[in-house]
């Protein structure tokens, strides 16, 4: 029978081991995905000839996406690319593809709103606002539009953020919410 501080060993030690595996799995997701930021664009929301954005799909979906086109039962522009990944490979890219939303609402939080909302999203802007870190991911988007709309429009931190809010399009909307629903 195994001692408790050996079974908080052994946990830690399988927890570095899925950690370390995530983290080249990742990587060598990157690495792959360079060859496709000629269509897709940087985080995969281009549509190449009139395809999907890539960025919003779970990670499941492109997995079986690009399965399919690697075995030739989709058609298309993906085929020979596709051909070239191992099941291995389309892990890594399944894996890189569905974390790029993240990775690009991170980029425009850290230019964009971290000036008056810290790093990690949980200042009150001006001690006025509230917490954007308790919103979740749709309450984000909703809140942004209005912004954007015009809805909240009185007040100084109405003013500051609807100019904040008009400059960002859809894309960035839906990045920066999903970013900080994992804050």
């Amino acid at each position: 029978m195994m001692s408790k501080g050996c079974m908080i060993f052994a946990f830690f030690l399988l927890c570095t081991c899925a950690f370390a595996y995530d983290q080249k799995r990742f990587e060598e997701g990157e690495e792959l995905f360079r060859r496709c930021i000629p269509c897709h664009g940087q985080y995969g929301n281009k549509q190449p000839m009139g395809k999907r954005d890539i960025s919003r799909l779970p990670e499941k979906d492109i997995s079986n996406i690009l399965r399919d086109y690697a075995l030739g039962k989709s058609e298309g522009a993906m085929n020979a690319q596709a051909s070239l990944l191992d099941q291995q490979k389309i892990a890594a890219l399944a894996t890189y593809i569905a974390s790029m939303k993240i990775k690009q609402g991170s980029e425009v939080f850290a230019l964009r709103c971290s000036g008056c909302h810290g790093k990690d999203a949980s200042k009150s802007a001006f001690g006025k606002s509230g917490k954007v870190s308790n919103l979740t991911e749709p309450e984000l988007i909703r809140v942004l539009r209005n912004y954007q709309s015009g809805v909240y429009a009185h007040g100084s931190t109405a003013n500051a953020m609807k100019g904040r809010a008009i400059s960002l399009n859809d894309n960035e909307i839906d990045a920066l919410a999903r970013f900080v629903d994992t804050l």
